[in-house]
Parts: structure tokens; C-alpha cells; sequence
């Protein structure tokens, strides 16, 4: 879903310390009605401000009785100190971030550094910008397995790659912040 991809997104993303999805939500007035609202997300940055997140698709913001509701929970949302944003799938679904992004999910999670890891990182140290294909020829290892090692440690922040331009592969131009 468009959702689970936000995920993604937000999890890997250094600003946001944590999200909840479907926080608890808030009342609004409209068309003299009180609804009730539930927002899809509630960000918390790392500077400790808190945003609600509403993720749509392109086709339905257009709606003109979406947009007014929309503007109602946005001014609730403001009263209690919080923006609303709305993020359509033309944010999320942006490729290859996505792909990417979803590949560093699966190599996340709590697990010691082994020897291979610590001599990637102390090689991007000494060179600064390197690619995996490079590491692949100093380390005298397979590519596959230096690019489980170098998604690994991408996942958990130690290095970093433009996940922008293109798939993540052994032609990847990797780094450190310890440079």
C-alpha cells in the first residue's frame, strides 16, 4: 500500500527519530457536522517537533470536498501545535529511492559488527568515497557478499550512497561521515 511504502521512507530518513501509523486522532468541524479524524501518521523529528502525516494518491486531492476537509483538520491539527502535511505517491513512489530504500529494509536489524564490516568501514574511512566494486577487489571477496555487507551497513546509517540516481549495485560510489 501507498502507507507501507511511507514507511520506508520515514525509516531511513535522518530528520524523523520515530512514527507511529494511525495515531489517535481529532475532531473537526464541517458542513455544521463534527467529524472525526484519524491521521496516517505522526512523525517525531529529531529536534523533537511532531508533524501528522496524510498520504493520498495524486488522482484525489483534486477533490473539492476532500480539500475542504482537509483545510478544517490542517487548522485543528495547527491548534494543537502540529502541522498536517499531505504526501501524495508522486513523493513516495519515487524511483529507484523506493527500491533502494526497500532493499536497506531487509538488511536492518540489531546484529554485531563482524570483520568484514569493520574493514569496509576502515577502508571508505582512508578513501574518503569509494565503490563497492573497488572494496570487491581489495578485500578479495565475492560481490555479492561485499554488497550484503555494504547494504548492511548503509541500513544502519554507518555509510551512505545516493539512493537517488540508481539501483544500488556494485558500481555504487559509497561513504562515511568519519572522513
Amino acid at each position: 500500500s501507498l502507507e507501507f511504502d511511507a514507511c520506508f521512507h520515514f525509516e531511513f530518513s535522518p530528520s524523523i527519530a520515530a512514527f507511529e501509523a494511525q495515531p489517535l486522532g481529532y475532531e473537526y468541524e464541517f458542513d455544521n457536522r463534527i467529524c472525526r479524524y484519524t491521521p496516517d501518521f505522526l512523525l517525531t523529528h529529531t529536534d523533537g517537533t511532531q508533524k501528522f502525516i496524510e498520504v493520498k494518491k495524486q488522482s484525489k486531492i483534486a477533490d473539492e470536498d476532500f480539500r475542504a476537509r482537509f483545510i478544517e483538520k490542517q487548522a485543528i491539527a495547527k491548534q494543537d501545535g502540529r502541522d498536517l502535511i499531505l504526501v501524495t505517491d508522486k513523493q513516495i513512489r519515487v524511483y529507484p529511492t523506493l527500491n533502494n530504500l526497500k532493499l536497506l529494509h531487509r538488511y536492518s536489524g540489531f546484529q554485531f559488527l563482524t570483520e568484514l564490516q569493520a574493514s569496509v568501514l576502515e577502508l571508505v574511512k582512508q578513501y574518503g568515497s569509494i565503490k563497492v566494486s573497488q572494496l570487491v577487489s581489495f578485500l578479495k571477496v565475492t560481490a555479492g557478499e561485499l554488497l550484503a555487507t555494504v547494504l548492511r551497513l548503509l541500513s544502519l546509517g554507518q555509510l551512505f550512497a545516493d539512493l537517488t540516481t540508481n539501483e544500488i549495485s556494485i558500481e555504487t560510489a559509497i561513504w562515511s561521515n568519519n572522513v
